[in-house]
């Protein structure tokens, strides 16, 4: 099933699909979706559709976006919150 770590804050509503990792420090906000099979470590996602099979990792604020299945990606600083409509397989590294 899901895994939802300690300090994980989710303010609905949200969907959540199964098999995914919410890790720490994570924020799901309001109108969020999140595919099944998705690994999420990040700082925020609100207002966004994360699709299956997605993994997002690193210093990253994400809003108003939708990321297709398969899509990763990876940020190594933090630069403010971003804005992404991406096909399927993606590979981001920020």
């Amino acid at each position: 099933g899901t895994i939802i770590k300690n300090g994980v804050k989710i303010i609905g509503p949200t969907i959540i699909g199964k098999n995914c990792i919410i890790e720490n420090g994570t924020i799901i906000g309001e109108n969020t979706s999140i595919g099944d099979n998705s690994h999420i470590s990040c700082y925020t996602i609100s207002n966004s559709i994360i699709m299956s099979n997605c993994t997002i990792e690193g210093k990253l604020d994400i809003k108003n976006s939708i990321i297709a299945s398969n899509s990763k990606i990876i940020k190594e600083q933090n630069e403010g919150s971003k804005r992404f409509l991406l096909g399927e397989g993606t590979q981001i590294s920020l």
